[in-house]
């Protein structure tokens, strides 16, 4: 046999000794947030459905939805009106308080030392041969990712990025993120770190939750909350109905996914060399990706094979009324949405209430808003068409974030994208930190 010929049979059988890696998150905590958990749950079985290894999977999870009261599935979480429960078999290793950005960044970069003592302290032991996949699922603004209790700054991640990389602590990265303003995390990400991103939405649009109001009805009960976000239900539901993904690349994955969900702009970052690869490099084991390389080196696949049958996907997927115009909510009002559901399906006077205090919350947080774009000269910024294209000071974004959260408390998920205030001031300020506490005196 030809020499060459060996050598690079060699490689490809060593190939088998890699391992794809995966961490997954759902952000939020609340009844309301339903749909971050089972799309996190739905994430993970969808994973090992493929021959990812469970134990080569991290999971953060508040886990306060299954077992919530207004649950009429106790314990259990359903992605989609016909699918399976989700939160069975659905292994969390951080879990309550434990889901921070702090522990997230720590779990990232590989410090055991940093989670010794926290949920499973368990962290990626992930090298340079390894692929990884990113999930994150919850609410976002402009160069933020939320947590329950606090945020993600764009910075943060893209430092977290880097430290991964200096430590050869992957191959590549292939980085899913649903939530509104999804792009603006990804705006500085650079091309050369071998790191392929998509986001939900563009860096200035809300992303939409799926499957809401009526349409949330699993096994004769409404659920009363979304099960599903559009764009995530939309990846792993094709990526569920597909027998083989070898033959199924990330690019295809994006153009069939981008089509669908509709109202949104689902956006590609970061290095888009290697989106000709197949999914299953980065959903299954390394040992299924062994057959897509070898059919690659012996030239056995071709552009016919590569082809995808996205009409019957489509098909497949109408059938749960997923497009549907009436299932989807933009994300940023959800949590209004599933109260008022909830009030005029359940019309009690607790439900008034808890409907009636989100409302006032956003009114006044509206009205906080309003008085900083008067108050920092923003008066012509419009919020959908802001964007966050640009680089902020992020030194000042997170210290006005926090500040103005300290005086008038946490902003509202309805409200987050107003935050964009603060980033387009913060877009202008360069030498002289201003004194933030007197740029908000008397806002609230």
């Amino acid at each position: 046999m030809n020499k060459t010929l060996i050598f690079a049979l060699i490689g490809l059988i060593s190939f088998v000794a890699c391992a794809n890696y995966s961490v997954l998150v759902a952000g939020s905590k609340g009844y309301e947030n339903y749909r971050h958990q089972a799309d996190v749950c739905h994430a993970y079985h969808t994973l090992v459905k493929k021959g990812f290894a469970p134990e080569n999977i991290i999971v953060f999870l508040y886990n306060d939805v299954a077992f919530d009261k207004s649950n009429p599935f106790k314990g259990k979480l359903f992605n989609k009106p016909l699918g399976d429960d989700v939160y069975e078999g659905c292994k969390i290793d951080y879990q309550g308080e434990d889901v921070t950005p702090k522990n997230y960044m720590s779990v990232l970069t590989g410090k055991k030392s940093d989670v010794a003592n926290i949920g499973t302290g368990r962290v990626l032991e992930s090298t340079e041969n390894d692929n990884v996949f990113l999930y994150f699922s919850d609410h976002g603004a402009p160069g933020i990712i939320g947590f329950p209790s606090t945020y993600m700054y764009a910075n943060e991640l893209i430092s977290t990025f880097q430290i991964m990389k200096n430590q050869k602590m992957y191959n590549k990265i292939v980085y899913y993120l649903e939530t509104c303003e999804s792009g603006s995390m990804f705006v500085n990400l650079p091309t050369d770190l071998n790191i392929y991103a998509v986001s939900a939405a563009s860096p200035s649009q809300s992303s939409y939750a799926a499957y809401c109001g009526i349409k949330a009805f699993v096994k004769g009960k409404l659920i009363g909350s979304c099960l599903g976000d559009l764009f995530s239900v939309n990846w792993m539901e094709q990526v569920d109905s597909e027998k083989d993904i070898d033959n199924l690349t990330l690019q295809q994955q994006f153009d069939t996914v981008s089509k669908k969900t509709k109202l949104s702009q689902v956006m590609q970052w970061g290095d888009l060399s290697f989106t000709s690869e197949p999914v299953s490099d980065f959903l299954t084991s390394s040992q299924k990706s062994l057959k897509t390389s070898l059919m690659s080196f012996f030239n056995f696949s071709s552009p016919s094979m590569r082809k995808i049958k996205d009409e019957s996907i489509l098909e497949h997927e109408e059938e749960d009324g997923i497009h549907n115009h009436d299932s989807l909510v933009n994300n940023r009002k959800a949590k209004i949405s599933t109260l008022l559901h909830l009030y005029i399906t359940s019309p009690s006077t607790q439900n008034f209430e808890k409907l009636n205090l989100e409302l006032h919350g956003d009114q006044k947080f509206q009205n906080y808003f309003d008085q900083i774009q008067t108050r920092f000269g923003l008066q012509n910024v419009v919020l959908e068409s802001a964007g966050s294209q640009s680089e902020t000071n992020f030194t000042c974004y997170k210290k006005l974030v926090e500040t103005f959260e300290a005086k008038c408390g946490k902003t509202p998920e309805s409200q987050l994208s107003s935050l964009t205030y603060f980033y387009q001031f913060c877009q202008r300020m360069y030498k002289k930190e201003p004194n933030y506490d007197e740029m908000l005196e008397n806002i609230c």
